[in-house]
């Protein structure tokens, strides 16, 4: 009897995750066709704009399962060489992605002039602000 119990409780978690799973990608899929839809109509009005890629050319998708992967390694205690070898290429990875983002910024602001000594300025307590 036990053995039966056991049997519709695996079978019931399978339907269960089956069902998860299929809403997943019928919602993914739904919100790929009005992405796709938006884009079209940007670009029958000119307006379209090639979206951005991340600095480091690594998806961020990829990098979050690298970093999962690492640290689910890591808490099943089955391979910690290897979950901490994931996890730090994830975390190296977004630390790239950073600096790049941090140097184009820098350097656009260079190009532009924009980027001068910046000085902080002390701000005079006034009557309408109460200090903390």
């Amino acid at each position: 009897m036990s053995d039966v119990i056991g049997l519709m409780a695996v079978i019931g978690s399978m339907v269960c995750v089956i069902i998860g799973v299929s809403g997943f990608i019928a919602y993914a899929l739904k919100q790929q066709q009005i992405k796709h839809k938006e884009k079209m109509a940007l670009i029958e009005k000119g307006m379209y704009v090639e979206a951005k890629r991340q600095e480091s050319g690594v998806p961020s998708f990829g990098i979050i399962i690298l970093v999962g992967i690492g640290l689910a390694a890591l808490a099943a205690d089955q391979e910690p060489l290897l979950g901490f070898a994931l996890l730090f290429i994830g975390v190296g990875l977004i630390v790239r992605d950073r600096l790049l983002r941090h140097k184009k910024r820098v350097t656009g602001r260079l190009q532009t002039g924009s980027l001068q000594d910046e000085k902080p300025t002390e701000k005079k307590a006034s009557s309408e602000e109460e200090p903390w």
